[in-house]
């Protein structure tokens, strides 16, 4: 039990200086919740020592409704995904990543399933063993989601100072030509952020709207956005376009290019959706540039979908670490099961 504290109080240790020397971290959510953990595990490990029958009722009762909800919340989960992913083609239409989601689900189900046919009928202790490597990845990648939420809120911590420059990033455009409603959300925020910035310092802002042409759009995201910021009250003037980029890292780059020319020790934020805080911010990280994400309101229809898709995006960002923890554990299943470890 002392050695779970001491890597916790470590973990947490080094969760606080990234979070106050550059909150831009994936790792930082690891840390903290790999520390919340620790703690939760040492409470629990001590308070089971306890000769109290009442706490030892509590605990029974606790592992007995875990053991019996569990299969539930499994079945209840992957049907969700399965339903969702559903729903969100019939009002999006079909893209193959919007089945993620159901894929997901129906492996979730799978599972179940199989441990069911083996617990009653097949008792194969290869399948079980198959089963359990499948939990064992399942709960890791489970524990990486869960730190990519707890980073998506530590890295919007922090105080707001007054700025010169913000930065919109694009986010598609729809078949006539109008932002999207994840954009709009998106040019709501800026153009909020915009006036409260102008009422509490009185200096001249620019918002520089970032997004090139996409071989479906009729237009420029960026020239679509800043129609949409002067129909919302933004002065034209107080407006520019970057209009080549066409991923986030470029609309980072190329933004921060052309404000630089004419302002070389600029004060900006970027502005992009909540669930797309965390990544950005790591490119921007990546591009050394001192830049800091708003995170803008999601529609919520659209949220989990795109909560999932973008903490596939991290998984692909760090995908070299992330194979290594999977090989790791994988190696160490098969090596416990041989009994060399």
């Amino acid at each position: 039990m002392d050695w779970i504290f001491y890597w916790g109080s470590v973990a947490l240790a080094a969760a606080v200086t990234l979070q106050l020397t550059d909150r831009r971290h994936w790792l930082t959510g690891h840390l903290f919740l790999f520390a919340g953990l620790s703690f939760i595990w040492v409470a629990y490990r001590h308070l089971n020592e306890q000769p109290s029958p009442l706490w030892q009722f509590f605990l029974v009762g606790v592992k007995v409704a875990a053991y019996g909800l569990f299969p539930l919340v499994v079945l209840i989960v992957g049907i969700s995904f399965i339903r969702y992913s559903y729903r969100l083609i019939r009002k999006e239409g079909w893209l193959f990543h919007y089945s993620l989601l159901a894929l997901v689900g129906a492996v979730m189900v799978g599972m179940l399933a199989l441990s069911a046919l083996n617990l009653s009928r097949w008792h194969s202790t290869k399948l079980w063993q198959v089963l359990g490597l499948a939990v064992v990845l399942t709960v890791y990648f489970t524990f990486s989601f869960f730190a990519y939420l707890v980073a998506c809120l530590t890295t919007r911590l922090g105080r707001r100072h007054q700025i010169d420059e913000i930065i919109v990033l694009g986010a598609g455009l729809m078949p006539d030509g109008q932002p999207t409603p994840t954009l709009r959300y998106r040019l709501n925020t800026a153009a909020k952020y915009y006036r409260k910035q102008r009422a509490k310092y009185h200096h001249p802002m620019t918002i520089v709207v970032s997004g090139g042409q996409g071989s479906d759009e009729v237009m420029a995201e960026s020239t679509a956005m800043r129609q949409y910021l002067v129909s919302q009250g933004i002065p034209r003037d107080a407006i520019q376009e970057e209009d080549q980029s066409t991923t986030t890292f470029e609309n980072l780059r190329f933004s921060h290019q052309l404000i630089v020319r004419r302002h070389p020790f600029y004060r900006a934020v970027f502005v992009t959706s909540n669930y797309h805080v965390l990544r950005a911010n790591i490119f921007a990280r990546q591009l050394h540039l001192n830049l800091r994400g708003i995170g803008a309101p999601t529609p919520w229809y659209y949220l989990p979908f795109a909560m999932f898709r973008e903490y596939l995006a991290l998984i692909l960002l760090y995908r070299w670490p992330n194979l290594g923890i999977v090989v790791a554990l994988s190696s160490w299943y098969v090596l416990l099961f041989l009994k060399i470890v």
